[in-house]
């Protein structure tokens, strides 16, 4: 079962079990495989210009390194707006959003023509 299902399902039950009365909860829920080595630091859209890759099958990533997630991947023909880079796993990082798919999320630098976004973030 899926994390979401499984969460719906717990809300659904603790819902019902109440009577309808919806009760503040502090239960803690597991976190995804991989997930303790995966870090999201905050961005904002800093440099607003335009990049691309430098090739194809590029992840986007829920953080700066290759133990995040993949959302999905540019292609080099994707146009991207740059929002801001941070240090992270054997470099530095540019958050980014690809204009083709809508996905946003952190491409390493050696992956982006020019070499990513010229903001910290």
């Amino acid at each position: 079962m899926r994390l979401r299902t499984k969460l719906a399902a717990v809300a659904v039950g603790a819902v019902a079990a109440t009577g309808g009365l919806v009760l503040p909860t502090t239960a803690a829920v597991a976190a995804p495989e991989g997930a303790a080595a995966c870090y999201s630091p905050g961005w904002s859209n800093k440099d607003g210009r335009a990049g691309s890759t430098n090739t194809n099958y590029v992840n986007i990533r829920t953080g700066p390194t290759t133990e995040c997630v993949s959302l999905g991947q540019a292609q080099a023909s994707h146009s991207l707006t740059l929002h801001c880079w941070v240090s992270g796993q054997d470099g530095t990082w540019s958050h980014v959003r690809d204009n083709s798919t809508g996905v946003s999320g952190w491409i390493k630098d050696s992956l982006l023509n020019g070499y990513g976004s010229n903001v910290p973030c």
